[in-house]
């Protein structure tokens, strides 16, 4: 505002009134539009509203009815409260933030009463009239956005009040349900219920019965609202689902367009070439719990079910009979396991069935694990998961005979719901090497490379991270149904984020394992970065140089921005790197010249490309193609077929003939003696005739023959021709010897 400026005037003229009025208006519009609560607000209300109603379910279980919660009831409030408690820090923030801007507002509407110049135009009547209809609709904009504050400040109030009452009540219940969690164990490993061979005289009463049927009441409830509050994340995943469809669909199209998919059976793809969409949703549910990381059971075991379905769908033609049925078995175990947490009163005829459950689980893992060796990935990790299965299946049976009724469900429905998971697993494994051979198959073809290519190196590189991948969402998967999974979760948080000290530098574990980790992935990526793109680096596939040089740039931009991520991920702090940079400069200054001069020309040659990958050059006393071009050396591969490393500052400092820089054509010489002939000319016709219908001869220069001596009966000579590739020029001098001596014995020529 510049109302003192106005106010020091000696006089004002109706210019500045004018103004004044106008800037007065905008301010009040301002204030109208910027003082209407948006969506967000709304959003907060709509959120709000629904949080009751589940902390008032919660509250009256927690606090009234103890007695019917079990572990999985615990653990599914558990994490509903912290998601609430969470999604209140967030609408506290944000309630903060705008009641904050709205009382910049308000302070603005003080400056305006306390400006002189409306003062003075308020006072003077004939200044009013002259400047009516302003003042009326300046008057009305006031009004409204007045009025529109007033309402959004006390909207705001009434909100902040609201979620400060809803976050003492969820730390009341976080509170005591973990204090429920931490007696739970107790209540688990004691004795429940009466031996198996004892008579069970107590039963349920019909008011423990309501007590059991309000809590799974809460507990569905509560399953609601965290679906509805975590649907961004099934949005993220299901664009996963849907860019893996995506992609896989856009190759299989690309080698049906080319008459292709024929080779994708040869290569040993069983999934992928007929079931490209199962195959997507398969990826989709087997890594559903790296989008929540605190899901609760019900969303794993509503993802692990879904998985089952698709994964029957996809085993139906793709297994023998036998071992079909037998997973077919095992799904209808997983069923009734699923049923096991409704009963309410486990009596012996429960007890019994449970321990039937628990026999033919081992029975039909035992003879799935006999029939699966040649049509799963994985067959390791998947004996050991059967093998457990077993060990937890007899362990529940134990516990049921002794009386721990909820200990023995516990083991049952982990063992069979781990054993689901792993075999979906060991497909994912699978589908993810046939999506990577897939696509390296489809860029070779495009690029008209038919050449036969090993691809097992390339799987096994990437299997390892795939595997470790599969082991982590099974290790999800298998805590969660042991209800152990989120104290895991915080003790490894805790130990791998816990600030330890070496000297004055503070680190964690967890940085140090995400450094190395993100470097790894970044190293990795660059090696295999051109088997995307169907460069696999094979000596005989290069066609196209420039490609080369762009994939080295790609692998060098790779590796740059993993060292930085690493460093940025890892929270090191940037005066630390600043030490360590110093002490690299004086290490470089001692004793590592020759590494950074090294590395130095390696990006000179990447960028400055006097040899590219793929060239035939000269190196000192060195002759072959260039194979390779690294960031501290590069190799030559000579028609030995050795493989020469050189250091790239070497390469620079030395004087470098390039055959192939702008073209591959060489200029070939050979020394020929005929005899027989006295005419030069048809001698040397024949000669061009025979070079020319050579595949190697570049036609559109004609060779140059030169006599340089005559014999009695014949002539010493000298052929030039240029040959098309430089790296044929031993074929070329082969073919045309031969043609050379056809064309000689066709004119009764002899050619020494």
């Amino acid at each position: 505002m510049m109302a003192s400026l106005f106010a020091d005037s000696a006089k004002l003229t109706s210019s500045d009134y004018q103004i004044q009025i106008e800037r007065t208006y905008v301010l009040f519009n301002n204030i109208k539009n910027k003082s209407e609560l948006g969506w967000a607000i709304s959003n907060v209300t709509e959120k709000l509203t629904n949080g009751d109603s589940v902390l008032a379910v919660l509250k009256d279980n927690v606090l009234n009815n103890t007695r019917a919660l079990n572990l999985r009831h615990l653990q599914v409030f558990r994490t509903l409260l912290q998601n609430i408690q969470k999604d209140l820090k967030t609408q506290r923030e944000l309630l903060d933030s705008t009641e904050n801007m709205l009382s910049a507002l308000k302070n603005s509407l003080k400056i305006v009463i306390a400006d002189t110049v409306l003062k003075h135009l308020w006072r003077d009547s004939i200044l009013r009239q002259q400047f009516a209809p302003q003042l009326k609709e300046m008057r009305e904009t006031w009004r409204s956005g007045t009025r529109q504050l007033k309402e959004s400040i006390a909207t705001v109030n009434l909100l902040q009040t609201h979620v400060s009452s809803n976050s003492i009540t969820t730390t009341q219940l976080l509170g005591k349900v973990n204090n429920l969690l931490s007696t739970s164990a107790e209540r688990i490993f004691s004795k429940e219920y009466t031996y198996l061979w004892e008579k069970d005289a107590d039963s349920i009463s019909r008011t423990g019965r309501e007590s059991f049927e309000r809590a799974y009441r809460a507990e569905r409830k509560a399953l609601r609202y965290y679906f509805k509050d975590s649907s961004y994340n099934r949005l993220v995943l299901l664009l996963v689902g849907l860019f893996f469809f995506i992609w896989t669909y856009r190759n299989i199209r690309i080698l049906r367009r080319l008459k292709a998919i024929t080779n994708l059976a040869q290569q040993g793809l069983e999934y992928l070439p007929s079931g490209f969409i199962v195959c997507a949703f398969v990826i989709t549910f087997c890594i559903a719990p790296l989008f929540d990381l605190h899901a609760p059971a019900a969303y794993i075991e509503s993802m692990q079910f879904l998985l089952l379905i698709i994964l029957t769908i996809i085993c139906w033609k793709k297994w023998p009979r036998r071992l079909f049925m037998y997973w077919i078995a095992m799904a209808i175990l997983y069923i009734c396991f699923s049923l096991t947490h409704h009963i309410v009163d486990p009596g012996l005829g429960y007890r019994s069935l449970f321990i039937v459950l628990n026999i033919l689980s081992v029975i039909f893992g035992l003879l799935f694990l006999s029939r699966m060796q040649r049509h799963l990935n994985m067959k390791g990790f998947i004996r050991f998961v059967i093998i457990l299965h077993n060990v937890m299946n007899v362990l529940a049976i134990l516990c049921n005979i002794f009386g721990r009724v909820s200990l023995a469900q516990i083991l049952g429905n982990a063992a069979i719901f781990s054993f689901m998971q792993a075999i979906g697993l060991a497909l994912f494994s699978k589908i993810c090497m046939e999506a990577i051979m897939l696509q390296i198959i489809t860029s070779r073809i495009k690029r008209g490379v038919t050449n036969r290519f090993e691809y097992q190196p390339v799987l096994n590189s990437f299997g390892r991270p795939v595997l470790s991948l599969a082991v982590i969402l099974w290790l999800i998967v298998f805590t969660t149904n042991l209800n152990i999974y989120n104290s895991l979760l915080n003790a490894l948080t805790s130990f791998l984020q816990t600030p330890r000290l070496l000297g004055s530098a503070s680190f964690s574990l967890g940085g140090v394992l995400l450094f190395f980790m993100i470097i790894w992935v970044a190293h990795l990526l660059q090696k295999y970065v051109g088997y995307f793109f169907g460069d696999t680096g094979a000596d005989d596939e290069v066609q196209n140089k420039g490609q080369r040089s762009r994939l080295l740039i790609a692998r060098l931009i790779l590796l740059s921005l993993g060292y930085l991520l690493a460093v940025a991920a890892s929270g090191i702090p940037v005066d630390k790197i600043t030490i360590v940079l110093g002490a690299l400069g004086v290490g470089i200054g001692l004793g590592l010249q020759n590494i950074v001069n090294n590395f130095v020309s390696g990006i000179i040659l990447i960028f400055d490309r006097p040899l590219q990958i793929g060239d035939l050059v000269e190196v000192g006393d060195k002759v072959g193609r260039v194979r390779e071009i690294g960031v501290r050396s590069s190799t030559l591969l000579t028609k030995e077929g050795a493989e020469v490393i050189i250091p790239n500052g070497d390469i620079l400092s030395t004087k470098i003939t390039n055959w192939t820089l702008s073209n591959s054509q060489q200029r070939l010489e050979m020394d020929l003696s005929v005899n027989g002939a006295s005419d030069m000319e048809i001698v040397s016709s024949t000669i061009k005739k025979a070079i020319l219908s050579s595949q190697y001869v570049l036609p559109t220069r004609e060779p140059q023959i030169l006599f340089s001596k005559i014999n009695g009966d014949g002539f010493d000579l000298k052929v030039f021709f240029w040959c098309t590739d430089a790296f044929k020029c031993e074929e070329a001098k082969s073919e045309i010897l031969l043609l050379l001596h056809d064309e000689m014995k066709a004119e009764n020529i002899n050619m020494n």
